[in-house]
């Protein structure tokens, strides 16, 4: 039987109003494309190449991620609308399930996924800065204390999570205004490549034959595999529904937002890896660490690497901004349900941010910079941000039963088809990673089962 409808003074369904909202639909679109475009359009395509050997195959992974991505963004906006509240996920978690998905799935948000990608996409980034000053590099130390050693390259990262962290400190306008700006500069830098590919003219040929000739066998773990890339360039899809209580009319706003910056993104991809498979053979781009500065040198000349390694910081540093900017209001909203430490429950006073839970994400990334690598991050975390987003579309089927009557100023275009074809899809995605992958998913289970003990000695025994 059905809980009792949402009463009219239910608060999780009401605006929120301690925070300043400052983001229009702008801002919000320019969250979710600046989270998604980032790094993953740089390093993906090599290994979904080798993967698969065909430029068909290569097309049709990337068509698979945008559905999978469209369908949980269409449950998303049904979500975010009907609760309006700064959080995202935790917030639809906490409203579906037991206290300890919400508190796990903040966690592995902000300790894990979020931290440990700002460093990793930071050393993307300060990567191709060393294309242009060769001192900033893991290889030249700056200072050495025993075992540690501090690089030219972790300085100038350190630099770059702090900055970031004080932009959105002192205020999410700001934050949003340096969003918007990479954002809209990284597409138009992506724009700009796929159109000079499209005029300089490639090879026709390279697309030839399409698909395999013949049935291969181990395809579906090979595609599988590819896709761990494809999803990791897909991600921050959901990234506006973290700032739902900054949002002005978040209600209308918020599904414009996801429609439209999911659109752009597919788009943008599609013809990025069409310019790729137009200019290079499969085989050259499965062999490419940098596919895009090889493209653009082979198009254009020497100019085009420097041009293209430009792009390639914009691209990142906006990343690493929209990184810095959603998962702390995560925190925030973890506080404030009595699932994490109180004293980051805090609003700034004068810039009305959460500013303590943008210090500690602060800290945290600094502190990744010193660990793993970018693939292994990668592998670690992906399968993981997958099942919390499955867990998160099945609370909407839970949600629509317990509050039948609740406001929902959008609902999700072909309910319950696409929630259903979302599920299915990650769950063969998420089984693929555990399988095939089982020694890179190990960092990642590790820390969630530490993520089960610090709830079960700390946060439940205080509730």
């Amino acid at each position: 039987m059905a809980d009792a409808p949402v009463s009219a003074g239910e608060g999780r369904f009401e605006l929120e109003t301690e925070l300043a909202r400052d983001l229009g639909l702008l801002s919000a679109t320019t969250i979710i494309i600046g989270g998604i475009i980032g790094s993953g359009i740089f390093g993906a395509p090599a290994g979904i190449a080798k993967q698969l050997g065909s430029p068909g195959l290569i097309m049709l992974v990337w068509v698979i991620g945008g559905i999978l991505s469209f369908c949980g963004a269409v449950c998303f906006a049904e979500l975010g609308g009907m609760i309006p509240r700064t959080g995202g996920q935790f917030i639809y978690l906490r409203q579906a399930y037991p206290p300890i998905i919400a508190f796990l799935y903040g966690w592995t948000e902000v300790y894990m996924i979020s931290a440990a990608s700002v460093a990793a996409i930071a050393v993307v980034f300060t990567s191709y800065l060393g294309y242009f000053l060769p001192a900033i590099s893991p290889d030249n130390p700056l200072l050495t204390i025993g075992g540690f050693v501090l690089s030219t390259q972790h300085a100038v990262i350190l630099a770059c999570v702090i900055f970031l962290g004080a932009v959105n400190y002192f205020g999410v306008r700001f934050g949003g205004f340096v969003q918007n700006l990479f954002t809209i500069a990284k597409v138009t830098a992506l724009g700009g490549l796929v159109l000079v590919v499209a005029a300089a003219g490639g090879e026709w040929g390279h697309f030839r034959p399409l698909l395999p000739e013949s049935p291969q066998p181990g395809l579906m773990e090979a595609f599988g595999a590819a896709m761990i890339g494809t999803m990791f360039a897909y991600n921050g899809w959901a990234s506006a529904n973290m700032v739902t209580g900054e949002i002005k009319d978040p209600q209308r706003q918020l599904p414009r937002a996801i429609f439209v910056g999911l659109f752009v993104c597919i788009a943008v991809y599609l013809a990025v890896n069409w310019s790729f498979i137009y200019v290079m053979a499969v085989e050259e781009i499965a062999a490419s660490p940098r596919i895009a500065a090889d493209v653009a040198e082979r198009v254009v000349g020497p100019i085009g690497g420097s041009l293209i390694s430009f792009a390639v910081m914009i691209s990142t540093f906006g990343t690493i901004n929209a990184n810095m900017l959603s998962p702390p209001r995560i925190i925030y909203a973890m506080a404030k349900e009595g699932l994490f430490f109180r004293w980051l429950n805090y609003v700034h006073p004068v810039y009305r941010t959460p500013s303590r839970s943008i210090v500690a994400l602060t800290v945290w990334a600094s502190l990744w910079t010193f660990l793993g690598s970018f693939q292994a991050i990668v592998d670690a975390f992906a399968y993981s941000l997958y099942t919390f987003y499955s867990l998160s579309v099945i609370s909407l089927f839970l949600v629509r039963r317990k509050y039948p009557i609740a406001v929902r100023p959008v609902k999700a275009w072909g309910y319950p088809v696409t929630p259903i074809i979302f599920l299915a899809i990650s769950a063969w995605y998420v089984s693929t990673v555990l399988i095939f992958k089982t020694r890179e998913s190990l960092p990642g289970l590790a820390f969630l089962a530490v993520g089960v003990v610090v709830y079960v000695v700390w946060f439940r025994k205080t509730r």
